[in-house]
């Protein structure tokens, strides 16, 4: 009886090998597969975006005004950790002259998260077709922190949830939360466009107002 049984046992185990392999097997192909195609996808998003945003401050009588983004992230780690900065610029102008009105430089880290997508071709300029990515920006008073005394919460300004369209290569930003309750400058929401090194494009047209000072 005994040896029948252990039989019935070894056959019962080999049963749920047999069942269990194939899902272990498909969550080390998915694991493996979603590390690499992550790290291309992350090497994608290093850059320099620039776009013309909402203005946040009204302009003198007689003139009109300009708002601008530009941004850089510099880095990125495995995990879809990043950091950088904006350059803001508000310019007010008329016919005779401009006059920068406001000028500032933020430091940012973030973070965003990767999907598996179903290949398949995609229209670039067209955002439904588009594979969309969720991620968070938070501003930052500083980076150069002393590490014993470290604690994230003190450095924190504001906190946006940001939305990448990979094909159209576009960031759009939403405030989610002011932290210091202080007049951050920089609008609630606006879109940023990768640069492609084109002479046409909303980087290099931002970057001209930083580029022209009178």
């Amino acid at each position: 009886m005994s040896c029948c049984e252990d039989i019935l046992s070894i056959e019962i185990i080999s049963n749920w090998i047999s069942i269990i392999t194939p899902f272990i097997l498909l969550l080390w192909f998915y694991y493996s597969q979603r590390g690499i195609l992550s790290k291309d996808y992350f090497a994608e998003i290093i850059g320099n975006y620039g776009g013309f945003v909402t203005p946040t401050i009204s302009p003198k009588k007689g003139f009109s005004i300009n708002s601008g983004i530009i941004m850089t992230i510099k880095n990125i780690n495995s995990n879809g950790y990043f950091n950088g900065n904006f350059d803001f610029i508000q310019k007010e102008f008329n016919t005779m002259e401009s006059n920068i009105s406001q000028v500032g430089v933020f430091t940012f880290f973030g973070e965003i998260n990767y999907n598996i997508y179903i290949k398949k071709k995609r229209h670039p300029f067209k955002p439904e077709d588009n594979r969309i990515y969720i991620g968070k920006i938070f501003i930052v008073d500083r980076l150069d922190f002393q590490f014993e005394n470290y604690n994230i919460d003190d450095y924190l300004r504001a906190e946006y949830r940001i939305i990448h369209y990979r094909e159209m290569q576009t960031l759009k930003f939403e405030l989610i939360k002011n932290h210091k309750n202080l007049n951050l400058s920089l609008p609630e929401n606006f879109v940023l466009y990768m640069s492609k090194g084109v002479d046409f494009e909303p980087y290099t047209s931002v970057k001209s107002l930083f580029d022209t000072t009178h």
